[in-house]
């Protein structure tokens, strides 16, 4: 059985969690977008988004953000 404190900190924690907010953030750039009927503007977040996320995929992998 793992133990609990391995889970809760682990080294990069921190930018891992700044990726995914930064990804949040786009992501409501996209629905503004949307609502807006700008395709151009959500396509763009949403690329943004998706390369926040597998930054902190990538982090993940590693062991480390």
């Amino acid at each position: 059985m793992k133990q609990t404190k391995a889970y809760r900190s682990f080294e990069g924690a921190a930018d891992l969690a700044q990726h995914a907010a930064r990804a949040g953030d786009y992501l409501k750039e996209v629905c503004a977008a949307c609502a807006a009927g700008d395709r151009t503007a959500a396509q763009r977040a949403l690329r943004q988004a998706i390369s926040e996320l597998e930054t902190a995929r990538a982090g993940l992998r590693q062991g480390g953000a």
